[in-house]
């Protein structure tokens, strides 16, 4: 995807309407045009069609302003984002303070730079950015000739100190990089009876006798989110969950946790919560969101919104399971979330996840009405294109089993034409061959009971059957099939 469109596509209403407001001023002409290419891109997403836009701006004129245009909208963005989010992102406050030293160093206002440099020597130490430390030290070692009562002995030693963590930091990186390579390359964490500690703590013994380098809080994580990715690729839920677990009371008990790391902390949750649900302990999966929610109002919600829409979703995957009524209601007050208030997509996706728990409970009036409401809502358009062939063949499904069979054969014709490009990859048989199957039997229900017909189900079930472990997607096909087997 294009640079401008990912980043426009990242971006939430709040941050459309903030660059709106930045960049409501200017020529008039190109400012149109700016909102116009803005807008499609958001609108469209990935059925955007850069050509058809450079049409309509340019009359497929000049390419050349077309590019102009695009390059001054993602300078824009990029300025507004970084005026409206900076406060929000330690690394984004680090640099802003240290932007403005510099510029008030080259504006020959030595006092305004020290103020700046300080605040950005404060927030880089909180969140051990000890790169930009060595930037400060060194630029404010250069003030102390304009500004007398700076002993540049102080920050010539702060320096100092601060290059031992950064050679530190080096041997942590080196130690991380081998490990995770001698992970991957033995495959450890598969086919062992060791325990998972004890493991890591003899390769860990592999390269460093350091202890207090081993127990270093860079290093820990650093082991964390090496092994969780590792079970994690591996599919490893039960592991993956005892490794979280054991791993977040550890950490919790050194108190490693604090307002710099705490992101990781809640990711470390909302694994916890999605591992447990994959292994279809949902009760656990639960404990663990309430956990989450609960540290998500820590330091004034600072990651609140990250993680909001996690924590509702993952409530509504388990209650689907063991509460569907109970998962519905969840699924209607979606609406009042503010993630999902702000972004288009998550409501319409909000009511695909709606229609299908409908289906399930054999409402097929309500999953229908929810289908046609996603179908029209603004933010449809961006959903992924299988996403949304999944949603229309799920409306077949619905549609057989309120006896519109009529409307069936008319669907699948528009389905075919509208995803003939996708249709016609071999990936895609798996889509195909169910819709034929379910043209077969709107075609003549009663050839559901015919040995032939069923010969040709049990095929299709087996052919696939390995397709339907590796996700957790809307509207199985072979759930349908199963039942009417």
């Amino acid at each position: 995807m294009d640079l401008l469109n990912d980043m426009i596509l990242r971006m939430d209403k709040n941050a459309a309407r903030l660059f709106k407001m930045y960049s409501g001023n200017g020529d008039a002409e190109n400012q149109r045009k700016d909102f116009y290419l803005f807008d499609n891109i958001r609108r469209l997403g990935e059925k955007y069609d850069d050509e058809k836009v450079f049409k309509k701006l340019y009359a497929g004129s000049d390419k050349n302003a077309y590019y102009r245009l695009k390059g001054r909208l993602l300078s824009d963005i990029s300025r507004s984002v970084f005026l409206h989010q900076h406060q929000n992102n330690d690394n984004m406050l680090c640099f802003y303070y240290t932007g403005l030293a510099y510029y008030y160093q080259n504006l020959n206002a030595p006092k305004i730079a020290l103020y700046f440099f300080k605040k950005g020597e404060e927030k880089a130490r909180e969140i051990e950015n000890y790169g930009l430390l060595d930037i400060i030290y060194s630029q404010i070692t250069k003030i102390s000739r304009e500004i007398p009562s700076i002993n540049p002995e102080l920050y010539i030693k702060k320096r100092q100190e601060n290059r031992t963590l950064l050679n530190r930091l080096s041997e942590v990186e080196d130690i991380l990089a081998v490990f995770e390579y001698k992970m991957n390359a033995n495959q450890y964490l598969a086919g062992t009876s060791t325990p998972i500690p004890e493991l890591l703590e003899n390769m860990l013994n592999e390269y460093t006798r350091d202890e207090e380098l081993k127990q270093s809080p860079k290093v820990q994580f650093g082991i964390y989110f090496i092994v969780s990715h590792i079970l994690l690729q591996n599919k490893n839920y039960p592991g993956l969950t005892e490794y979280l677990s054991s791993t977040y009371d550890s950490f919790s008990e050194k108190k490693f946790f604090n307002k710099s790391n705490h992101q990781h902390k809640l990711q470390m949750l909302a694994w916890m919560a999605n591992a447990a649900f994959q292994y279809h302990d949902y009760q656990l999966s639960l404990k663990y969101a309430e956990m989450l929610h609960e540290e998500m109002q820590a330091f004034e919600k600072i990651h609140y919104d990250l993680f909001e829409l996690f924590y509702h979703n993952i409530k509504v995957l388990n209650y689907s399971k063991i509460n569907p009524d109970k998962a519905i209601e969840l699924l209607q007050s979606m609406n009042k979330i503010k993630s999902v208030q702000q972004n288009a997509y998550y409501a319409a996706f909000t009511l695909l996840n709606l229609a299908e728990m409908y289906y399930k409970q054999k409402n097929f009036k309500q999953a229908i009405l929810n289908l046609n409401k996603a179908y029209g809502h603004e933010g449809y358009k961006s959903i992924d294109s299988y996403v949304q062939l999944r949603a229309a063949i799920g409306e077949l499904m619905i549609r057989f089993d309120m006896k519109e069979y009529e409307f069936i054969e008319y669907r699948i014709k528009q389905i075919f034409k509208d995803y003939k490009e996708f249709l016609a990859r071999p990936e895609a048989a798996k889509e195909v061959e169910f819709m034929q199957l379910i043209q077969k039997a709107a075609e003549n229900p009663g050839i559901l009971r015919k040995p032939e017909f069923r010969a040709e189900t049990r095929k299709y079930l087996e052919t696939y059957g390995s397709e339907w472990t590796k996700e957790e997607v809307l509207f199985r096909y072979n759930e349908w099939l199963e039942m009417k087997m």
